[in-house]
């Protein structure tokens, strides 16, 4: 079996320090004093399109709430995942509304379900396959990493952070990876991964909701709005064909 450390030192590079960098990237742009249409508006609108192609990822990873099992007490479950997830940030919201970065909190846990649940795929295919250095595994990490760069540059939406409070939401969405890693590296059953992959989805969708309703942050007035949206949605997929290799 590998050593737990070398399981939490790999997750940590792949799966935590690309968020950090995902953010940091991003709230320095958010603190950039220039005003052209790149620094005001495609962050935010590309940030629309990543968290819209995440959602499907989300979906597909929770083998699509049990769509194709049919009427059965494991679809059912699933689809109660997703209704939790999206009723749980909904409350959270309602509860820490005095927050001021409460919409940074909300993503920063729909993302921790889903980290926890790629942590118990990472410890459990570890487990049964051990960590090789081959060519479609380096590609696949390379598209894993891409994934949570992403993740990390959504987190801070347009908001201005220091560098605790952005160590704070890294922690908050990343490290549940490593717990998850350590659950699956010691039997953790992997297909349980679709029901913290299930609450994420129902999560991040109360995100998009009340992400899209703030007032001037998300505009589609022109062509440009459009294109960056897709840009975002487009930066995933192609992650996602890197991952399928």
């Amino acid at each position: 079996m590998t050593d737990p450390l070398t399981l939490t030192g790999l997750v940590i590079v792949i799966g935590v320090l690309p968020i950090l960098i995902g953010m940091y990237f991003r709230v320095l742009n958010n603190k950039s004093k220039s005003e052209n249409i790149i620094s005001k508006y495609a962050f935010n609108n590309i940030s629309l399109g990543i968290m819209f192609a995440l959602f499907i990822d989300f979906i597909v990873n929770s083998s699509q709430l049990g769509i194709n099992l049919g009427f059965n007490i494991y679809s059912i479950t699933l689809l109660l995942c997703f209704i939790f997830g999206f009723t749980l940030l909904f409350l959270i919201s309602t509860f820490t509304s005095n927050f001021s970065y409460i919409p940074i909190l909300l993503l920063s846990l729909s993302f921790s379900f889903h980290s926890f649940a790629e942590g118990i795929v990472i410890g459990y295919d570890v487990n049964v396959l051990g960590i090789s250095a081959s060519i479609p595994r380096g590609i696949q990490t390379t598209s894993f990493v891409i994934h949570k760069i992403a993740e990390g540059f959504v987190i801070p939406l347009f908001y201005h952070l220091s560098f605790s409070y952005i160590a704070i939401f890294t922690l908050i969405s990343g490290f549940p990876i490593i717990l998850g890693s350590i659950f699956g590296l010691y039997g953790f059953p992997g297909i349980l991964s679709s029901v913290f992959f299930s609450i994420s989805s129902g999560a991040l969708l109360f995100t998009i909701i009340d992400y899209t309703k703030k007032d001037n942050q998300i505009t589609t007035k022109n062509i440009y709005d459009v294109i960056f949206i897709l840009c975002g949605f487009v930066l995933i997929y192609i992650a996602g064909l890197l991952h399928s290799i």
